[in-house]
């Protein structure tokens, strides 16, 4: 990750954090009960790194930060995998 790019947003640890993991494909619900924190929290770090950043929306977002180099998905999936449904549960919930 460019440190002098990090520092331009002032991006914190948790939002890149939280990026990493909406970048694997992770929704907001499954990166809150990853990182034990409430959903309403995943969604403002991730609000809050989009204005940082000044990009239209998630997508964009997520492109743009990996298109300057914040985001390696080739390091970040190697250590997080994505909590299992048991047979019970929709993706709606």
């Amino acid at each position: 990750m460019s440190r002098r790019i990090h520092e331009l947003w002032r991006l914190t640890i948790r939002e890149v954090e939280v990026l990493n993991l909406v970048a694997q494909g992770m929704s907001a619900k499954e990166v809150a009960d990853y990182l034990c924190i409430a959903t309403s929290t995943v969604e403002r770090h991730v609000e809050n790194a989009r204005l940082k950043t000044r990009t239209r929306n998630r997508a964009h977002m997520i492109a743009h930060v990996i298109q300057l180099g914040i985001l390696d998905l080739g390091a970040a999936d190697s250590g997080v995998k994505r909590p299992v449904r048991s047979s019970g549960e929709s993706e709606e919930e």
